[in-house]
């Protein structure tokens, strides 16, 4: 796990941040354009947008799955069944529990992005209307970059953001490709918004 006190680490300038890809901004501007203007403040740059892995809604079912299909499979060694229905119709509600969920973590997994700004922090989530969970870069205190043991496996990082506001919770990337990387960009853009703030 690696933490980071930014605060206490060199200043470096935006040019330095926004240098690190510079036609990625505007390839990561794209899928944030179909989200209402008003949520980028006048003046707020987009550095990068992410989305978590496509692994994100495996690991998020894997437990139901798992359930279900041991389920699945005890039903078909004991040769019992569920409330009177067949062997094989019993089998075909529980695996289609298990898919039901997959498939529900899939919705939640389509409109969830990851926002890095000049300015801020995002998390966009919601199906119906987007949520948007955010945090100043001067606010971040810390940033934790880990891994769970399935993270580790597909290789993919999850990054805390731990707030200086008491009120406000830890805000987490998770199960994101190329963690490092984005976390040393992550880095850099808060140490350049603290300079530019002169904290």
């Amino acid at each position: 796990m690696i933490a980071t006190g930014v605060k206490a680490r060199r200043r470096v300038s935006l040019a330095a941040v926004m240098s690190d890809a510079p036609s990625e901004a505007g390839e990561t501007a794209r899928p944030w354009a179909a989200l209402p203007s008003e949520l980028v403040d006048g003046g707020e740059i987009i550095v990068l947008a992410v989305k978590p892995s496509m692994w994100r809604p495996l690991f998020d079912s894997a437990a139901w799955l798992i359930v279900t299909g041991g389920l699945a499979v005890v039903l078909v060694v004991a040769g019992q069944s569920i409330a009177g229905l067949s062997t094989a119709l019993s089998v075909q509600i529980v695996l289609a529990l298990g898919a039901a969920r997959l498939a529900l973590a899939i919705v939640r997994w389509v409109p969830t992005w990851y926002v890095l700004t000049n300015l801020r922090v995002l998390t966009i989530q919601g199906v119906r209307a987007p949520r948007i969970t955010s945090c100043r870069l001067v606010d971040v205190r810390n940033t934790y970059l880990n891994a769970s043991p399935a993270e580790k496996m597909t290789n993919l990082g999850t990054i805390t953001f731990v707030s200086d506001q008491p009120d406000q919770s830890p805000q987490a990337w998770q199960s994101i490709a190329n963690s490092q990387e984005i976390h040393d960009k992550i880095r850099r853009a808060i140490e350049n918004a603290l300079d530019q703030q002169g904290l």
